[in-house]
């Protein structure tokens, strides 16, 4: 029987990550992405704006990478600054017009977590964002096969 993901605490849904990241293959790839997008969807609830929401469950997200990734609880303490400095719209305007891909989105993206990123949430709300930062995550994006947003 599968697990009910919307039941799971955080710290399971994490755990689901690493074991799903540890294991391999498609089943576990898939389990993984939807823990992610659960951990990602919560945050987008508790925040009274969804797109900004989202992007501090990004955050959370690149914060789990690193940790399997290097075993060591790091933060992402730059981003978090950013947002502080300039709120949460226009940190991911800032980092979908970046001239490269940011450490977080390479992150994201090693951890199978490409539809996750900073740059997938400008180009799926685009309509929040300036038209070129939308056409810079599109091409970003499209550079590193990652489907686009519908």
């Amino acid at each position: 029987m599968p697990i009910d993901l919307k039941t799971c605490t955080t710290t399971g849904l994490t755990t689901i990550m690493s074991n799903a990241r540890r294991k391999g293959g498609s089943e576990a790839q898939s389990a993984r992405l939807a823990a992610a997008l659960e951990l990602q969807d919560r945050e987008r609830r508790t925040h009274a704006d969804p797109v900004a929401g989202a992007c501090l469950g990004t955050i959370a997200l690149m914060d789990q990478c690193r940790f399997e990734e290097t075993g060591r609880n790091l933060k992402s303490n730059r981003s978090r600054q950013a947002i502080r400095n300039h709120g949460e719209i226009e940190f991911m305007t800032l980092v979908a017009r970046g001239q490269s891909a940011g450490s977080g989105f390479e992150l994201l993206l090693a951890g199978g977590l490409g539809v996750c990123t900073i740059e997938a949430l400008v180009v799926a709300h685009f309509d929040r964002f300036p038209a070129d930062a939308v056409e810079a995550a599109k091409a970003r994006l499209t550079a590193h096969g990652i489907p686009l947003p519908h």
